[in-house]
C-alpha cells in the first residue's frame, strides 16, 4: 500500500485553516488530516514538504460548459478534454454544462469510462442541463444564440433523464416559462437541484417559484432581472431567501467585486457555490464559433457575443477563467479568509449537489480529492481519487 503525507505551512480542510499543517492518504482515501505536531506520519510513507504552498480539497466545479472553445455537450472525447484540462487548475470533480441535452449523455458515457480505467482527469459527477428550458434573449441580428432553446416539457425532459441513467444533477428553467412549475416539481421529486437561469421573472414569480421547487439561482447576477429598490428582481429574491442557493462567477467580469462582496454578506459562503461558467479558456484573443454556431470574440481574457455592445448587459458568453482564479479574486481582491474561499469552491458545491459524504472536504475517510496551489493559486498538484492527475 503506497502512502503519501503531504505538508504544509497552510492546509485547508474545506471548513478552517490548519497553520503547519498535514494530509496523509493511501488507497485512494483520505487517512488523516491534522497539525503536524498531532499526526503521526506511518512508516515508509512518501513526505512532500510543501512549504508555505496551500493544501486544499481539490475544487468543484458544478457550472462549466468546456475549454479551448470545445463543448463538451458535443462528444465523449470533448468532455474527456475538459476533464484532463482543468486539473492543471486544481479541480477535481466536475459538472459538465450544457443547454443540448446531449450533455447528459456524454456526462453519463464519462463517468462510465471513469469507473472502469479510473482517473486521468477531474472526475465527473453527472450533468447540469443549463437549457433548454429558458426563453429566448431575442438579440438583434443573432438568432444563432437562441438555438435550440424550447418551452418546459416533462416529457422532453424525461428522455434526458433516461439517456443520463438518472445522473443529472442540476436543471435550469426559465421561472415565467409555462410548464416551469409542474417540471420543477417533478425534478425536485427525481432528487434534482432545479434553478432558475436565463430568466426576465421578477420577485413574486421566483418567490412563488420556491414554492415550487426552484430552489436554486444560477449565475446569481448574470441574465436575470436585476436588483431595484421598488423592483427586487430575480437577484432580490435570491440574496434575500434563506431557501435560494447560488453560483457565483468569482473573475471580477462577470461580477464586479461589490456585488460579489454583497452576495456573501447575504448568503454566507455554505449557500455559494463558486463556479467558473468555462467554455473558452486556453484560447488566445480573436475571433470564434462556440457550439451551435455561436460567434463569440474573445479579448483581454472576456468573452463576449460577437457585435455586442460591452458596455450593455447579457453580453458575456461563458468564461476563460476557472475557480482558481476565483480563490485569487476572494482572497486578494475582497480579501476575504482563505478558508471562506476554499469552501465555496469545495465542500458547498458538493453539498448542493449531494456529494459531500466522498468529497469535498479534506476529512478522514473521504476520496483523496486533493489540490496544492502556490500563494497566488497557480496549481502545483492536484490529486482525483488518489491518483496524481498533474503536477507541475
Amino acid at each position: 500500500m503506497s502512502i503519501r503525507a503531504l505538508k504544509s505551512k497552510y492546509v485547508v480542510d474545506g471548513y478552517r485553516t490548519i497553520n503547519d499543517g498535514i494530509v496523509i492518504y493511501a488507497d485512494g482515501k483520505i487517512q488523516a488530516v491534522g497539525s503536524q505536531k498531532n499526526v503521526k506520519i506511518p512508516e515508509g510513507a512518501e513526505v512532500v514538504d510543501y512549504g508555505e504552498n496551500i493544501i486544499c480539497p481539490g475544487l468543484i466545479d458544478i457550472h462549466l460548459h468546456g475549454c479551448k472553445g470545445i463543448a463538451a455537450m458535443g462528444s465523449l472525447e470533448n468532455t474527456k478534454l475538459l476533464s484532463d484540462y482543468v486539473v492543471g487548475f486544481g479541480v477535481t470533480t466536475i459538472v459538465p454544462t450544457g443547454r443540448s441535452m446531449d450533455v447528459v449523455k456524454y456526462a453519463y458515457e464519462m463517468m462510465e469510462v471513469q469507473k472502469k480505467e479510473g482517473y486521468t482527469g477531474a472526475a465527473v459527477a453527472g450533468s447540469h442541463m443549463e437549457g433548454p428550458f429558458y426563453p429566448p434573449k431575442n438579440l438583434p441580428g443573432r438568432p444563432d444564440v437562441d438555438a435550440g432553446i424550447i418551452p418546459p416539457d416533462i416529457d422532453k425532459f424525461n428522455e434526458a433523464w433516461e439517456m443520463s441513467h438518472h445522473t443529472v444533477k442540476i436543471l435550469d428553467l426559465g421561472v415565467e416559462l409555462p410548464g416551469a412549475f409542474e417540471l420543477a416539481r417533478h425534478a425536485k421529486d427525481l432528487g434534482i437541484l432545479v434553478a432558475c437561469a436565463h430568466s426576465k421573472a421578477g420577485y413574486d414569480e421566483m418567490v412563488e417559484g420556491m414554492e415550487h421547487g426552484i430552489t436554486h439561482a444560477t449565475h446569481l447576477y448574470n441574465v436575470m432581472t436585476g436588483l431595484h429598490h421598488r423592483r427586487p428582481g430575480i437577484t432580490g429574491a435570491a440574496l434575500s431567501n434563506d431557501m435560494i442557493s447560488c453560483e457565483l462567477i468569482c473573475d471580477t467580469y462577470h461580477v464586479h467585486p461589490a456585488a460579489m462582496e454583497i452576495a456573501i454578506r447575504c448568503k454566507g459562503v455554505d449557500n455559494i457555490a463558486m463556479v467558473s461558467d468555462h467554455s473558452m479558456g486556453g484560447l488566445p484573443d480573436g475571433e470564434y464559433t462556440k457550439a451551435g454556431g455561436v460567434a463569440v470574440v474573445v479579448k483581454d481574457g472576456i468573452c463576449r457575443f460577437k457585435g455586442s455592445d460591452p458596455s450593455q448587459d447579457n453580453t458575456m458568453s461563458g468564461s476563460c477563467f476557472l475557480q482558481n482564479a476565483g480563490l485569487r479574486s476572494v482572497t486578494k481582491v475582497l480579501s476575504r479568509p482563505l478558508h471562506e474561499a476554499v469552501r465555496m469552491a469545495t465542500i458547498s458545491p458538493a453539498k448542493m449537489i449531494n456529494i459531500d459524504s466522498f468529497t469535498g472536504s479534506l476529512e478522514v475517510g473521504k476520496d483523496a480529492d486533493i489540490a496544492v496551489f502556490d500563494p497566488d493559486f497557480n496549481s502545483l498538484e492536484t490529486i482525483v481519487k488518489g491518483t496524481v492527475v498533474f503536477k507541475k
